[in-house]
């Protein structure tokens, strides 16, 4: 570029090639909302099925321990049917369980997640040398980098 007809160019080819994108990614965007809806359509049927055969086979081998308690598994040309004991679930109310561990004097059970303030640190502490320093004592605050970073080169170009 050696003049601002050329530069002015450069924006205007910009600028198009921005429309452009943009509307590639709006056609592109429409194509992938109707693939998504035929996609959980059609696993929507499928997980019907499944679902409907695994309640035939749930059904088959609730009958074959009525008539054998001993019944736990039967392994079949392709797969298995089996019984299989489960842990038991809990479900929690933090914020009730949390009060109660207190009430109870247990706050060893009770995590605590401790982070730095770090919007705090920088109005606090100042930079020096890639380096966050304590200006109260002059201590360097462990931790902490500072890494100095160039300007940025930005191309707008007017909507």
């Amino acid at each position: 570029m050696d003049d601002d007809s050329k530069a002015d160019w450069a924006l205007r080819k910009i600028k198009l090639a921005q429309a452009k994108k943009e509307e590639l990614s709006n056609f592109v965007q429409v194509e992938m909302e109707k693939l998504e809806a035929y996609q959980a359509q059609e696993q929507k049927k499928l997980d019907d099925e499944i679902d409907r055969m695994q309640g035939y086979l749930s059904a088959y081998a609730l009958q074959k321990r009525e008539n054998d308690p001993e019944f736990k598994s039967q392994n079949l040309p392709n797969g298995r049917l089996r019984f299989v004991k489960q842990q038991p679930k809990y479900h929690y109310d933090d914020k009730v369980l949390i009060e109660s561990l207190k009430k109870a004097e247990r706050s060893d059970l009770i995590k605590i997640k401790e982070t730095p303030d770090k919007a705090t640190l920088k109005k606090v502490f100042v930079p020096n040398d890639g380096k966050l320093i304590d200006p109260d004592t002059g201590e360097v605050v462990e931790g902490v980098t500072i890494e100095e970073r160039e300007e940025a080169f930005k191309v707008e170009v007017n909507k």
